[in-house]
């Protein structure tokens, strides 16, 4: 009887134990006024999430794949490049490229403006976005430091800008015919060393030959700069607006 009742206090000793480090607490990286505007409000959400967080979580439940699921509204919050998928609790994102499960989010219920992304299949704590508005993104890893993608992607943007040659105004004119303008939005794809992955055409201007220029301009301005050391993502998605218009 002694035995059985020291098996169940070991038992129960182990249970507590696993329970407790299911969630750990993160002192993350709290924002300025230099910084932003909206530190305040930034600060509080992600005092709030680190202060219980689960470093990892289990993906076996998952679908690999994404076919026929019916994808959730989409807000400010969404990447074109992904769709994003109710699962129970979770919130599945799925590569548009290819249909693979690439990162598990949650979101708070009282913090409707932040995601907590948990890296798929490995199921690791891979960041915290917290979204103030749909220009205003902040991003922590997974120790909550801030991590700023801003100058990198500006660096993108500008180098492609830079190589980028539209046909002069008659040529786009007599392309339009009847339209003043027509934009293209380009879904670009980099790898950790700066090489282009895949150029997806999120928006087409419906015209062959400006779209080609578009991809023209992205093969003229690669390979890109290799990721900054604090950057956690084996690839990042950019989003590349152009416009073509007659004035």
């Amino acid at each position: 009887m002694k035995k059985f009742i020291l098996l169940v206090s070991v038992l129960l000793m182990m249970s507590n134990t696993a329970y407790s480090a299911s969630t750990v607490k993160i002192v993350p990286q709290f924002m300025t006024s230099a910084e932003t505007t909206k530190f305040e409000d930034v600060n509080k959400s992600i005092a709030i999430i680190f202060s219980k967080i689960k470093p990892s979580i289990k993906t076996d439940k998952y679908p690999k794949f994404y076919h026929d699921f019916v994808c959730v509204k989409a807000d400010d919050t969404q990447n074109p490049n992904y769709y994003y998928v109710k699962n129970g609790a979770a919130e599945l994102i799925f590569s548009k490229d290819n249909n693979e499960l690439k990162f598990i989010s949650f979101r708070k219920q009282n913090l409707p403006n932040c995601r907590i992304l948990y890296s798929y299949p490995s199921g690791k704590l891979l960041a915290v976005q917290v979204y103030e508005s749909k220009s205003e993104v902040f991003i922590f890893d997974s120790e909550g430091k801030y991590v700023n993608y801003e100058p990198y992607v500006k660096s993108v943007r500008e180098k492609v800008q830079k190589n980028w040659k539209a046909p002069d105004k008659k040529r786009v004119a007599a392309l339009l015919k009847d339209k003043n303008s027509v934009p293209v939005q380009v879904a670009l794809t980099l790898n950790k060393d700066g090489s282009v992955k895949r150029c997806r055409i999120v928006e087409s201007s419906k015209i062959k030959e400006l779209d080609d220029n578009v991809g023209s301009a992205i093969k003229a301005s690669a390979p890109f700069p290799a990721f900054p050391s604090n950057f956690f993502n084996e690839e990042l998605v950019i989003i590349l607006n152009f416009n073509f218009a007659v004035k």
